[in-house]
C-alpha cells in the first residue's frame, strides 16, 4: 500500500516518506476511501504489467468504472496534497496526521494496549486477540460515538484479531485522549 496522501512530508506515500525513485516501485496500489474520501482503489506499474493486470484479473471483467464525481473528488484532493490549489493546506494536514499518528499510538502504548504498525503510519491496529473481544470492543465503543474498523478470522489467524482506527489530520488532541480514555 502506497500511503498516498497519509504518509511523507508533503503526504506523497511510501515513496517520499522513505525517500526513494518511485521508478524504482515496480507496483504501487492503494485505496481511494481513506485520504480521499472517495471509493475505489488504484494500483500502478510498467505498461507491461498494467495490461497483465487487465487481461488476467477479474477486476476488468467485474469491476465498475468509477463515475465521475469519484474521480473529482480525487483530483481535487490530490490538488490540494500538492499544493496545486495555491494553498499550503495538503502539507499542513500533512505534518497534522502525523502528529495525530505518533500521539495517538504512544497514548495507547502507555496504557498498555499492544499496537502493530509503523509509528507514523496513521492506520493504528489495536490487538484484542480474539472475534469475541473484537465484537464486543467495535459494539462499545460505537455507544461512545467512536467509529473503527474490526478486524477478525479470516481475515486474521484466528487469535489475532484487532480494531484499527484510522486518523485523520482533523482530529483533535481532545477527541484522540476522549478515545483513549473511553477504550481504556
Amino acid at each position: 500500500m502506497s500511503f498516498l496522501g497519509a504518509l511523507g512530508p508533503t503526504g506523497k506515500g511510501v515513496v517520499e516518506y522513505w525517500g526513494c525513485n518511485a521508478r524504482d516501485v515496480d507496483i504501487m496500489m492503494g485505496t481511494l476511501t481513506k485520504s480521499f474520501a472517495a471509493a475505489g482503489g488504484y494500483i500502478g506499474g510498467t505498461k507491461a504489467l498494467i495490461e497483465h493486470v487487465r487481461c488476467n484479473s477479474a477486476g476488468p471483467c467485474y469491476g465498475a468504472s468509477m463515475s465521475p464525481p469519484i474521480i473529482a473528488q480525487v483530483l481535487s484532493s490530490m490538488k490540494i496534497m500538492c499544493g496545486e490549489d495555491g494553498t499550503d493546506i495538503g502539507a499542513r494536514k500533512a505534518v497534522q496526521l502525523l502528529r495525530n499518528s505518533r500521539y495517538f499510538r504512544r497514548r495507547l502504548k502507555q496504557m498498555g494496549f499492544l499496537i502493530y504498525g509503523h509509528e507514523d503510519s496513521p492506520v493504528v491496529p489495536l490487538m484484542t486477540f480474539y472475534i469475541t473481544k473484537v465484537v464486543d470492543f467495535s459494539r462499545r465503543t460505537l455507544k461512545y460515538d467512536i467509529g473503527l474498523v474490526a478486524v477478525g478470522f479470516p481475515a486474521t489467524p484466528l487469535t489475532k484479531a484487532r480494531v484499527r482506527f484510522c486518523l485523520s489530520a482533523d482530529h483533535t488532541k481532545e477527541q484522540l485522549d476522549y478515545v483513549s480514555f473511553t477504550v481504556f
